[in-house]
């Protein structure tokens, strides 16, 4: 299955970016904070390339990146198994998109609804939200998601004794 980049305007910021038929999705509100997510995305098996966006050749494997889930969840819906969301305005706005009732936003909260799990985690810039964290993160959404090595990572991370750096 080939990766489909859906880019829409939305003033200096794209909508989204990664996979239009996506099992993984990551919002995210926080552009700045992007390049070390995809540093991790890459290290997980799911990013084309370490840099960003903007990177020649970047492409995501069975995920996509969105600030606003509500901007594209209904063309997402059917494709979508596990949601993580950085931040409490992520988890906000990702509980609202998908009309799912859970608890407040804390870091580790899951809720699971309409066939979706959603993952909630510190937002990208927190400081105590460490690269070995995001790894893990990152791995228990790609099981959820039902991602395996050949349509996006493996959750290798997990396996070996010292994440890698991601900085």
């Amino acid at each position: 299955m080939s990766t489909i980049v859906h880019p829409v305007p939305e003033g200096d910021r794209p909508l989204g970016f990664g996979d239009g038929f996506a099992k993984l999705l990551l919002v995210s509100p926080d552009p700045g904070a992007e390049p070390r997510l995809f540093r991790a995305l890459h290290v997980a098996g799911v990013a084309a390339r370490s840099g960003g966006r903007d990177d020649a050749d970047q492409k995501l494997f069975g995920a996509r990146i969105v600030g606003d889930p509500a901007a594209e969840w209904a063309n997402l819906r059917p494709w979508v198994r596990a949601v993580v969301a950085f931040g409490p305005e992520a988890w906000a706005a990702t509980l609202d998109a998908l009309a799912v009732d859970g608890p407040t936003f804390a870091p580790g909260n899951s809720v699971s609804g309409g066939g979706v799990t959603i993952l909630g985690h510190p937002a990208l810039d927190d400081p105590e939200f460490t690269d070995s964290a995001l790894a893990d993160a990152l791995s228990t959404a790609q099981d959820r998601a039902g991602l395996t090595w050949g349509c996006g990572g493996s959750s290798v991370t997990r396996n070996r004794e010292a994440p890698p750096t991601l900085a």
